[in-house]
């Protein structure tokens, strides 16, 4: 037998159980009030009727919706927490990466200049640190450093702006509408803030810091055609002793230019 079919029995059971009791109930409770009424010598019969009439949907109908208030509003938070979690990474509450894609594609199809072409930047930063930080103190620990990079990240871009985490150690920070002087502001403001940030694990301060590789496009190019600019320009980030911050330009002809911040 299907074990699924045993499960679902006893929610069944209790549901008609539910329902006959509480039909019974309120079918005793009429009876109660109209036996109670009709003794009354003082009261004619119109009065009877009208009392219950007003008596008897008090009694019964308000717990009742009071009941149906409390449970639509208990499955209504339910169902903004189920869409928050299928949405959000669940330690540092940005998205995720499946819907970090999503709103940059649908962003990236909405930001369109004068011209007619879409335009924008897409920077994608990796913790220098994090691993190490959760070998040497924990899983925990590593996790709540990236939730204080998020948390700085979140702080130095607009409302507008699309922060996602991509894996264990990156984040994607998409940029609707940005320039290349503007994709750099933020980017610097955010290494510098991430730089300047207190961290302490297990009481002792840990210095924090990202590096970041990103590219500014000025028309339509497919997601997986930004991510792999960006990515080749965080390695090279991630490769250079100075430069931790790079750029790479793509303009209207569909060439590359590269740049770099310090």
């Amino acid at each position: 037998m299907d074990k699924s079919l045993l499960q679902r029995k006893p929610r069944w059971t209790w549901l008609i159980a539910f329902t006959l009791l509480g039909t019974l109930a309120a079918v005793g409770l009429s009876f109660l009030v109209h036996y109670l009424l009709f003794f009354g010598e003082e009261i004619n019969p119109y009065q009877r009727s009208l009392a219950a009439a007003l008596i008897l949907p008090v009694i019964i109908a308000t717990p009742l919706l009071l009941y149906i208030g409390q449970a639509s509003e208990q499955l209504r938070r339910f169902k903004r927490d189920r869409n928050f979690s299928a949405a959000h990474d669940p330690s540092t509450e940005v998205f995720n990466g499946e819907m970090f894609t999503t709103l940059v594609e649908r962003r990236r199809a909405a930001t369109v200049s004068e011209a007619g072409r879409t335009f924008g930047a897409l920077l994608i930063l990796e913790a220098e640190n994090v691993r190490d930080i959760a070998i040497d103190y924990g899983f925990s620990w590593g996790e709540e450093s990236m939730r204080q990079i998020a948390s700085v990240i979140r702080a130095n871009v607009r409302r507008s702006d699309v922060v996602g985490r991509l894996n264990d150690s990156e984040f994607g920070v998409f940029l609707p509408g940005a320039t290349v002087e503007q994709a750099r502001d933020v980017g610097e403001r955010i290494r510098t803030a991430i730089t300047k940030s207190r961290f302490l694990a297990e009481g002792e301060p840990v210095e924090l810091g990202v590096d970041i590789g990103g590219v500014i496009f000025e028309d339509q190019i497919e997601f997986r055609g930004l991510m792999r600019i960006a990515s080749e320009q965080l390695e090279m980030a991630r490769q250079s002793d100075s430069d931790r911050f790079r750029l790479s330009a793509i303009n209207a002809m569909g060439t590359r230019e590269n740049g770099e911040s310090h």
